[in-house]
């Protein structure tokens, strides 16, 4: 099988996605998805669509988007359906994150953590 194929199966698997669902996603027919899966099909995806599907996968999956994740070969789970997306500020944040080495990302989730639990869901603090 081609290489972009094995990737484009890949992908959608990772999501937990049907071939229709897929489809969807990505604005093709169905049939257009089983070529692009099928290895016997000549039909091959384009770096547009792997693309895409990529950049549906970081906004929807962000967890996804770091390589262990990607190399797992544990079974995909589906994001629950009241998953928010990060709004501007959040991504920012989390960006901002990533860059940062592990030891002091560690040390900042520590604190986020402690402030979280010093709030109670309305914002207010708590008593501790």
């Amino acid at each position: 099988m081609h290489p972009d194929k094995e990737d484009f199966k890949r992908l959608i698997e990772i999501m937990g996605w049907s071939q229709s669902e897929a489809a969807r996603r990505l604005k093709k027919t169905p049939s257009a998805i089983s070529h692009l899966v099928n290895p016997d099909h000549p039909n091959r995806p384009t770096q547009t669509t792997l693309l895409l599907l990529k950049h549906i996968i970081a906004l929807e999956r962000p967890d996804l988007t770091n390589a262990q994740a990607h190399e797992s070969k544990k079974a995909p789970t589906r994001p629950k359906p009241d998953a928010r997306r990060l709004n501007s500020k959040e991504w920012k944040m989390m960006k901002g994150l990533r860059k940062l080495p592990a030891t002091d990302q560690e040390m900042v989730y520590a604190v986020i953590k402690r402030l979280l639990r010093g709030t109670s869901r309305n914002g207010e603090k708590t008593r501790q």
